[in-house]
């Protein structure tokens, strides 16, 4: 009798085990690159499908992927990968279109191949750039990864859709009245600015004029003079002088409009060191990705609250380098606003702590605007 029970104790462990794996195993297809292209050269295709290489960044290996449409949803087919166990025509996620266009329910397949539910989003602008909210494998935290697509490429008058203005950037609000912070080289020899706010309610552009810049700490203020802005009720933010090593922080900016469109971008990153470069104590080092565009943005604390502006990243010849970026500390652009004004407090209050960072951006993308020059 005992000899049963052990029995069926190991065979009732062995179906556990056999359906727990069962359910790493991933649907294994015939895409290839080539049939991938040949299907898309000879039909009409949706946005969302095409060949796509993923951005790498600590947390995110190499992939190499085809999104193709499948019944009613779409599944992204691995073509490249180094991570080990996956094959060459498994099914790495599958998309299914939400009511918002552009945006997809996903099931995306973790490295060791559990299920993980999330949601996509396609830059309708572009169509060239797919992003993907996961989870952060060592801190667990979440957020957005990218895959920029290489198939098909888009035509110039997709990507690059050019406007007049000579220069662009980011900036955020600083009072509810419409003053705005931003990088002084940003705004450097403007004879017109032009600021692009995505609000909850919709995209507005208002004109706005420099009111005052500190070239020297790369710090500029503008100051919204359009007759359709409205004050703000509230700033969402306090803004805090002292950050140590290690803390975590994100930007919101506008980095490659004409490439990436128009629509905000999310990094994040920690604080490196204290200094720049050559010990500069005016600037953080951030290992927070930058690109171009992201000059003047916001740097928030993981409580939601501004300690910097993003300001650079490190070129040096002959040397490569990677995260290697600065962020110009809150203590100058305060000393800046102090310079035009004595009466007006920067009118601010810190109540995103609590939140998590996708709902702190939720919130936040409401102050951070595209700043155009002309």
């Amino acid at each position: 009798m005992k000899n049963k029970i052990l029995l069926l104790l190991f065979l009732l462990y062995s179906f556990i085990v056999s359906a727990q794996h069962a359910e790493n195993i991933t649907e294994l297809t015939k895409w290839t690159d080539e049939s991938i292209r040949a299907a898309m050269s000879s039909r009409k295709f949706d946005p969302i499908e095409g060949i796509y290489k993923s951005y790498q960044r600590d947390g995110m290996p190499h992939y190499k992927i085809g999104i193709i449409k499948d019944g009613s949803v779409y599944k992204a087919i691995i073509l490249e990968t180094e991570v080990p166990g996956w094959k060459t025509g498994e099914v790495k996620a599958v998309f299914e279109p939400g009511a918002v266009k552009g945006m997809y329910s996903t099931k995306w397949y973790m490295s060791d191949k559990t299920p993980y539910e999330t949601f996509s989003n396609v830059d309708m602008e572009s169509e060239t750039l797919l992003s993907i909210e996961l989870k952060d494998t060592k801190t667990l935290r979440k957020r957005l990864d990218y895959f920029i697509k290489t198939y098909p490429v888009a035509g110039n008058e997709t990507i690059f859709k050019k406007d007049n203005s000579i220069a662009s950037g980011s900036g955020f609000f600083l009072t509810t009245t419409g003053i705005i912070a931003t990088n002084a080289h940003v705004v450097a020899d403007a004879s017109d600015i032009e600021v692009t706010v995505n609000y909850k309610s919709g995209v507005s552009t208002y004109k706005a004029q420099l009111l005052i810049a500190d070239s020297p700490n790369d710090v500029a203020l503008l100051k919204i003079t359009d007759s359709k802005f409205k004050n703000l009720e509230t700033i969402p933010y306090s803004i805090e002088q002292t950050q140590e090593v290690g803390s975590r922080v994100f930007t919101l900016g506008y980095p490659l409009n004409d490439i990436m469109g128009s629509n905000y971008k999310v990094t994040d990153g920690i604080i490196s060191a204290t200094s720049g470069i050559a010990d500069d104590e005016r600037y953080y080092q951030i290992s927070v990705p930058l690109q171009p565009g992201n000059s003047g943005g916001p740097l928030f604390n993981r409580d939601g609250n501004i300690v910097g502006i993003t300001t650079a990243k490190l070129k040096a010849a002959g040397t490569k380098t990677e995260n290697v970026n600065y962020a110009l500390k809150s203590f100058y652009l305060l000393n800046l606003y102090r310079k035009i004004s004595k009466k007006e407090a920067v009118l601010s209050t810190s109540k995103l702590s609590t939140s998590e960072l996708q709902d702190q951006v939720k919130v936040l993308k409401n102050y951070v605007c595209l700043i155009k020059v002309y």
